[in-house]
């Protein structure tokens, strides 16, 4: 009966070290991009393609990609 518990104990600390979550730190913002940007956040676009987060320039025409 020890041995059974001690494998459960063993079994659940094992699962829960598994299952623990993974940050990944990246850098978005560069200060100094350009004078006047405001940062965008990700967004899903008009027809469901998804957009990372980027800058936005004043004076700055985007190119935009019709699949």
């Amino acid at each position: 009966m020890r041995r059974l518990l001690s494998l459960g104990v063993l079994g659940a600390l094992l699962a829960t070290s598994l299952s623990a979550c993974v940050v990944r730190e990246e850098r978005v913002a560069r200060p100094g991009y350009c004078s006047g940007g405001i940062w965008v956040e990700g967004h899903y676009g008009p027809r469901g393609r998804w957009h990372p987060g980027h800058w936005r320039c004043p004076g700055v025409v985007e190119r935009v990609e019709i699949y």
